[in-house]
């Protein structure tokens, strides 16, 4: 829709130049002609009817001709364009001239004071020189319209860019919901036989979750205060799985709260830790989030216990790569996501530009 609204605006502009240039260029043309037989010198009105009425029929005709270009001149070879060029002038350049003819000859006894039998054919040997000039005109119309389709082009290569982009990003997001539920459901599953209370509370849990992420399943950045208040609950939902295994330590700065990001990045990184770090620990673990401004860049580092096996480091799963991409997508390469493993500890770190 948007491209076809940008094409369309594109078309009414170049349109608009168009008519500009070729009244313009004709009328300047006429005036250089009348200079030319010295018309402001003598003012002789044969002279001027004769600069006027030719100025009119390169006006109509070239004009004529534009349509003829509009369908011809399209994605053609080099030589191919200059053929249908020169046909197109040459077809022009004899209609101006039987139309100037069909104006002039009938009424040359008022224009020139006089009756020349031979005015007809002087016409027609005059037709080479116009035909040449409309074959100059060809040609920077033809510059013309190149240039307006490599600009239209390049419209549309951005416009196709960003929709690819905004395509990926929904793509991503699609991803979230439905590998968030997955664990979630598997957490439920667990707890059903064991305590059906708890499982109750989780589900409620889970409830709430899902009707906030549902809210901002189509929003490409949330505040970081939202991004915490979804974590919070996400980790409720968890502790009463993991009950007293799983300890969260939070320092997070003031100045950060207003911050944006893309939703679920956050979360992603907790599920990961409580998967792959805290889960597979029999004493359980801490998990850590801080989130700082270093000079001009957000800080984001979730640290949790565990270990991080070389294997892993590789395949790092669906969260993590999804965590990559989206910002990749979002923020390019003014972000970075770096994760690693020290002292008994995995440290996920996201830096953010302001």
């Amino acid at each position: 829709m948007n491209t076809q609204i940008n094409n369309n605006n594109s078309a009414v502009k170049f349109n608009f130049l168009f008519w500009q240039l070729q009244l313009g260029g004709w009328t300047l043309f006429t005036l250089l002609n009348l200079a030319a037989r010295q018309y402001f010198v003598h003012f002789q009105f044969s002279e001027l009817m004769n600069s006027l009425v030719l100025g009119c029929c390169l006006i109509i005709s070239t004009s004529l001709l534009r349509k003829y270009y509009q369908r011809q001149l399209k994605s053609k070879s080099v030589f191919a364009s200059f053929l249908t060029m020169l046909i197109g002038s040459i077809a022009a350049g004899l209609a101006t001239m039987l139309l100037f003819a069909l104006v002039i000859v009938p009424n040359q006894e008022a224009i020139f004071q006089s009756n020349n039998q031979q005015l007809f054919q002087q016409i027609l040997l005059g037709s080479p020189m116009v035909m040449f000039l409309i074959l100059a005109w060809s040609a920077l119309y033809a510059m013309f319209k190149k240039q307006q389709q490599l600009k239209q082009s390049e419209q549309e290569q951005v416009v196709l860019a960003q929709s690819l982009q905004v395509a990926k990003l929904d793509v991503l997001l699609s991803q979230i919901n439905p590998h968030f539920i997955f664990n979630a459901i598997n957490n439920i599953r667990a707890l059903i036989l064991e305590d059906s209370t708890r499982a109750r509370d989780m589900l409620a849990n889970l409830s709430e979750v899902m009707r906030y992420t549902m809210q901002i399943d189509k929003e490409k950045v949330i505040s970081f205060s939202d991004e915490i208040e979804v974590v919070k609950q996400y980790i409720a939902l968890n502790k009463l799985q993991f009950e007293e295994k799983l300890q969260v330590r939070y320092d997070l700065s003031p100045e950060t709260m207003n911050l944006s990001l893309p939703p679920m990045i956050l979360q992603l990184l907790i599920e990961n830790a409580i998967k792959h770090g805290i889960g597979k620990l029999k004493q359980g673990g801490e998990i850590i989030i801080t989130s700082k401004l270093l000079d001009s860049h957000w800080q984001i580092t979730v640290v949790n216990s565990g270990t991080l096996l070389p294997q892993s480091a590789k395949n790092t799963g669906v969260g993590v790569n999804n965590i990559k991409q989206r910002l990749s997508l979002v923020y390019g390469d003014q972000s970075s996501f770096t994760l690693k493993a020290k002292n008994s500890q995995v440290i996920a770190s996201i830096i953010l530009p302001l």
